[in-house]
C-alpha cells in the first residue's frame, strides 16, 4: 500500500478492526479447531506463533491456559516438527475440559495449578536446565490485569535473552473488543513495562502482519 496516502491507510486500519470485531463478536475463534481439539485462538495469530516458532528454535513451549488443549497440542506439533526435542509445558486450575488425546501426547506436560504457583517457575527452572535454548511462553489464562501482571512477573526470573513472550487477549477491554470488561492483559502490559521499561522489546511487525491480532502490544521479545 502506498503509505504517502494517509487516508488510505486510516481506511485499511478502519477496515482491520471492523473485521476484528466481526470475527470476536461473532464467536469465530470459538470454533476454531486443531486436528478436533478446540483451539480458541485467532487463526492468523496461530499462522503468526508457527513462523516466530521456526525463527526462534525453542526447546521449550510455556502455555497460561490450557482448556481444552487444542494450543497445547497445535504447539507440540509445530515445535517438534522443528526441534524433535522440544517439551510443551501447559497449565490450568482446571482439567475436565482436557482432550484425553492431548493426555496421550508425551511432549506435552500438564500442570494441574494456578499459573502463578511458584511450582510453576520451579519447574520452568527444572526444564530450562535440561532443555538448553530458547523459550515460547504465551499467556491465555485468567484475563484480569492483576492476574497477567503476576503471571509476567512470575516469568521474569526465568526468561532469558532472546526468549519470546506472548501475551493473548489484550484485546479486550475496548482495544477494541469487549469495552466493559474493564483492567485486563493490555493494562497489565502497560503495567509490566512502567515497571522494568528495559525487559522486553515490542514486536510490532508482528502485532501487524495480518491486520489484526487478538494480542496487541503482547508480541515481546527478551531484551
Amino acid at each position: 500500500m502506498d503509505t504517502n496516502h494517509p487516508d488510505r491507510l486510516a481506511a485499511a486500519d478502519d477496515v482491520a478492526e471492523r473485521f476484528h470485531r466481526w470475527y470476536y463478536d461473532n464467536g469465530v475463534w470459538e470454533t476454531v479447531r486443531f486436528l478436533g481439539v478446540p483451539c480458541l485462538k485467532s487463526v492468523m495469530d496461530l499462522w503468526n506463533y508457527q513462523e516466530i516458532l521456526f525463527e526462534l528454535k525453542p526447546s521449550l513451549i510455556v502455555e497460561f491456559g490450557t482448556r481444552h488443549g487444542g494450543s497445547a497440542l497445535y504447539f507440540s506439533m509445530i515445535g517438534q516438527g522443528i526441534n524433535p526435542l522440544l517439551r510443551v509445558l501447559t497449565v490450568d486450575i482446571e482439567d475436565h475440559l482436557l482432550d484425553p488425546q492431548v493426555s496421550r501426547v508425551p511432549a506435552i506436560e500438564f500442570m494441574k495449578c494456578s499459573s502463578t504457583d511458584s511450582a510453576v517457575a520451579a519447574r520452568i527452572t527444572e526444564l530450562r536446565n535440561s532443555l538448553p535454548g530458547p523459550m515460547f511462553a504465551i499467556l491465555d489464562s485468567d484475563h484480569h490485569q492483576p492476574h497477567v501482571l503476576q503471571e509476567m512477573l512470575s516469568l521474569r526470573s526465568v526468561m532469558r535473552s532472546g526468549d519470546y513472550l506472548v501475551v493473548e487477549d489484550s484485546n479486550i477491554n475496548g482495544h477494541p473488543v469487549l469495552p466493559g470488561w474493564g483492567p485486563g492483559p493490555f493494562e497489565a502490559i502497560a503495567e509490566y513495562v512502567r515497571q522494568f521499561p528495559d525487559d522486553y522489546v515490542r514486536d510490532e511487525a508482528r502485532e501487524c502482519k495480518f491486520g489484526f491480532t487478538f494480542a496487541p502490544a503482547g508480541f515481546l521479545r527478551r531484551a
